[in-house]
């Protein structure tokens, strides 16, 4: 049988650089909001092509500190409806119900079982018009949460033009999809399976959008501004300088390890 998912074979060509990396990490005696953070998140960010990357514990808060941010901002209100994947794991509606957020699913593609931007457009245009998802009339769609799955991108071109007619918010969910290098406000996840994985849990969240990082970052440690100071009711939400420095090395090798996965799936097409 040949495994789904051999974890030590992904991490092995790593082994020399992540233990030397791990070591220097604990010898600095340096473990949280340190050097290798700061420098993941740049390069995450400049890898992306977005301006801001802040970094967080692990996907299903990068989710959820996206979406509080908004509430607190006054872009968003407790009881605003979601659009969400039907078939999506179960962290994307996780994320919107924590929030006080209602899901709306939407069925997905039949060909790409990716959420359907035509679904979509029918269900702003009649809320009423899915008998298997209805939307209780008091609740208004405020935001879209596409999931990239299956090593696909949504069709986000399509997407984006159905959140500025409609005056959506788009955050996407994507934590399947490290390497597309998508544009807008991004949650990721790097569960140690993930494509960019750590040796533990760890999350992210890029944006161009430089006030809704500054909120991340502050709800993500205790809701606070500066010491002692605590401007909302936050988390305790950190990515650690170990996992900081495991992704940083597996970063470079990214594109070449998404190719190897192609190449290898398409033997099997």
């Amino acid at each position: 049988m040949i495994p789904y998912l051999d974890l030590h074979t992904i991490n092995a060509p790593y082994e020399v650089d992540i233990k030397q990396a791990l070591l220097d990490v604990v010898d600095s005696g340096w473990y949280l909001f340190g050097q290798q953070v700061a420098a993941f998140e740049q390069e995450w960010a400049d890898y992306n092509g977005a301006r801001f990357c802040v970094a967080c514990a692990n996907g299903l808060d990068a989710l959820r500190l996206v979406l509080r941010a908004w509430i607190e901002m006054g872009y968003l209100k407790r009881g605003d409806g979601v659009i969400v994947p039907a078939n999506t794991y179960i962290a994307s509606i996780l994320a919107v119900s924590d929030n006080g957020l209602v899901p709306i699913p939407v069925e997905p593609d039949p060909e790409s079982y990716l959420i359907d931007p035509r679904k979509i457009t029918q269900l702003l245009e009649d809320p009423e018009s899915s008998p298997a998802y209805p939307v209780a009339k008091d609740v208004t769609i405020r935001a879209i949460l596409p999931v990239h799955l299956y090593g696909q991108r949504c069709e986000m071109e399509a997407i984006d033009r159905l959140a500025a007619q409609h005056r959506l918010l788009v955050l996407q969910d994507s934590a399947q999809s490290h390497g597309i290098k998508a544009k807008g406000t991004c949650a990721w996840s790097f569960y140690p399976g993930k494509n960019l994985g750590a040796l533990g849990d760890a999350g992210a969240v890029t944006t161009d959008d430089e006030a809704l990082a500054t909120v991340i970052r502050q709800l993500a440690f205790y809701g606070s501004e500066r010491k002692y100071v605590h401007r909302f009711k936050g988390v305790n939400s950190r990515m650690d300088e170990l996992q900081a420095a495991v992704l940083r090395i597996k970063l470079h090798d990214l594109d070449r390890a998404n190719a190897r996965r192609v190449a290898i799936a398409n033997r099997f097409a």
